[in-house]
């Protein structure tokens, strides 16, 4: 989906940059519930970036995997337990399907 939206919607050459190595995507599942160490890898990505003399890097992450695995208290408490502000040199854009979050909304009340 995300591949999708940055090619078709936003133009973006999603293939060139990923060749490149400045462009990740990564599925959320192994992000948040999997083997990823997920502060050991943006580390490492901040590393790569000052390496390549780049600023920082720039994460986008969907957000389905909490919903599809009924995990919708996890994700308030993670989302809450994001600093409002972070001196690191990465910037995390949560992106969310909104028929998820509705579905899922539905069928609990908070």
């Amino acid at each position: 989906m995300i591949r999708y939206a940055l090619f078709e919607q936003a133009k973006i050459e999603v293939r060139k940059y990923e060749k490149q190595n400045s462009l990740l995507i990564i599925n959320s599942d192994r992000e948040y519930f999997g083997s990823i160490d997920l502060v050991s890898f943006v580390k490492s990505l901040i590393s790569y970036a000052d390496r390549i003399g780049k600023s920082g890097v720039t994460i986008l992450v969907e957000m389905d995997s909490f919903f599809h695995f009924d995990k919708l208290d996890h994700l308030i408490e993670y989302e809450t337990s994001l600093p409002r502000r972070s001196d690191a040199s990465a910037k995390r854009f949560c992106l969310y399907n909104e028929d998820d979050f509705d579905l899922q909304l539905s069928r609990k009340s908070y």
